[in-house]
């Protein structure tokens, strides 16, 4: 098997398709919105023999803890693993490619889960607080804190995972 990493602009529309089918495959409701986030930053592919079989990528988002300042941070997209090939390994490997990219270029990355375990496994913290999306009107509670995952590659950056996160609006899903 063979990592790479490319940034997204680096993504050529054949890997895109490949990549859509992936995501239709691992996924059962993965949407435009959810594709569109996924770009924006740095990808890690997993390829055997010239078939992609895994995904992950991380993009800059602004994100305030507690009444601190907006900051950039990593967050993660798209971690999928082609369906027959779930449970080797691969998105560990991913993942861990990934991480190496997050702390080259942000002190902190989050991401939105309902796989704990998978996460937690890679030096995930989950995340005490309760969160917020910001939105035009205002910081709206969004009820997203269960699924919420910090990665502190700096962890004076975060030092209280119990402070509220607020994330800016997007298309589709918030977080």
């Amino acid at each position: 098997m063979e990592l790479s990493v490319v940034e997204s602009d680096g993504v050529d529309e054949r890997t895109r398709a490949e990549l859509r089918e992936l995501w239709d495959s691992a996924f059962d409701d993965f949407g435009d919105d959810d594709a569109d986030h996924a770009y924006g930053g740095v990808h890690v592919l997993a390829r055997d023999g010239g078939r992609l079989l895994a995904h992950a990528s991380a993009v800059p988002r602004r994100i305030r803890f507690g009444d601190g300042p907006w900051r950039e941070i990593g967050y993660v997209e798209a971690v999928a693993v082609v369906p027959e090939r779930q449970g080797e390994g691969l998105g560990r490997q991913v993942m861990r490619a990934l991480q190496v990219e997050i702390a080259a270029r942000w002190p902190v990355a989050m991401l939105s889960t309902g796989s704990h375990g998978f996460y937690e496994g890679l030096g995930w913290e989950r995340w005490d607080g309760r969160s917020f999306t910001q939105t035009p009107e205002g910081a709206v509670a969004d009820g997203e804190e269960d699924g919420l995952m910090i990665l502190r590659v700096e962890p004076r950056a975060v030092p209280d995972l119990a402070v509220e996160a607020t994330c800016e609006d997007r298309p589709g899903d918030a977080w």
